[in-house]
């Protein structure tokens, strides 16, 4: 689905994966779960495109299960926030409110990946990473700017439903901070939120 100029949301995935064209670079955010792998491959085969790199927004299994998939294929550079990146190479327990899911997370390990990168050290033009904490402790939202106006890829730091952004207090680690990071993202308006779950909402 395109949701603007360069850029689109990847149809059939479970959680929203974008992508997005800056520079001659093909970014995608998010990698969706295992079986949404094969939704994004389709999506790249479709175009004659492939990604330079994916940012992981957070480390939840719906969003980083499907990256083992598209990095084999395509090789990209992944990044992620310091504190997921632990998670997302298998090294801690998943982030969670819930005790059962924290201590089965282990058995559901993300396929590794040799290399995650720190996302500070991410370089592209018109391109900024905000840290937008609460849903996990590195949550963060990757702001594209540009002269047709910003976009906001927030990953799970906003739901969307019925044209309203929110919190999702039950899989929010520390919900004060979530509200933060919501009314944070919601304070660059006029721009459009892509999040991920619900539709792209003009804020």
């Amino acid at each position: 689905m395109k949701v603007a100029q360069g850029i689109d949301l990847i149809d059939g995935t479970n959680a929203n994966v974008y992508v997005f064209a800056v520079d001659g670079a093909v970014v995608q955010v998010d990698a969706g779960f295992d079986k949404s792998a094969q939704e994004v491959l389709s999506y790249y085969e479709s175009k004659g495109i492939k990604p330079t790199a994916v940012i992981l927004t957070h480390s939840h299994m719906d969003h980083i299960r499907g990256l083992k998939a598209i990095f084999d294929l395509y090789r990209p550079s992944v990044y992620a926030h310091r504190y997921e990146i632990p998670v997302i190479t298998g090294q801690r327990p998943q982030y969670s409110k819930n005790r059962l899911m924290s201590v089965l997370s282990p058995f559901f390990k993300v396929p590794p990946v040799p290399l995650i990168n720190d996302v500070t050290g991410l370089t592209l033009p018109n391109v900024r990473v905000i840290e937008t904490p609460g849903h996990t402790p590195g949550s963060i939202t990757i702001l594209l700017e540009r002269a047709d106006g910003r976009f906001a890829f927030v990953g799970d730091a906003a739901f969307e439903r019925d044209g309203t952004l929110y919190v999702n207090e039950r899989y929010s680690l520390d919900v004060q901070k979530a509200r933060e990071s919501l009314r944070a993202i919601t304070s660059l308006s006029p721009i459009t939120v892509l999040p991920g779950h619900g539709k792209p909402l003009r804020v």
